[in-house]
């Protein structure tokens, strides 16, 4: 049968013991490793999704500034040109205005009534 005598029988069952009870604390501190990895990838990923939101959210409110502005520009080329009409319009009006005047004017002479 067995050539082990019961002390060596001990000794062995005592190193076993050992070495289970140092495997078993090598995975605890790989598990909590493995834990505090995880965490610590969790926490990147929500620091790196947040940056992102932040980029994002600064480029869309340039977008919309850019935006607000082309219109804004749009809208005062509009009015500058329609002022220019306008003013064209009044000039137009003012110059047939004064060749009426003139036209009217030549016929009458005015100045001293001869009594």
């Amino acid at each position: 049968m067995n050539k082990f005598t019961l002390e060596d029988s001990r000794e062995i069952q005592k190193k076993l013991k050992s070495n289970k009870a140092k495997y078993d604390q090598e995975r605890l501190r790989e598990w909590k490793e493995r834990k505090s990895m995880k965490t610590e990838d969790e926490n990147l990923k929500a620091m790196f999704l947040d940056e992102r939101s932040k980029n994002e959210q600064q480029r869309m409110e340039e977008e919309i500034k850019e935006t607000r502005e082309a219109e804004l520009n749009e809208k005062w080329k509009k009015f500058m040109l329609e002022t220019e009409i306008e003013k064209q319009q009044i000039i137009e009006q003012l110059t047939e205005a004064a060749v009426l005047r003139g036209t009217k004017g030549k016929g009458k002479k005015k100045g001293k009534k001869k009594k």
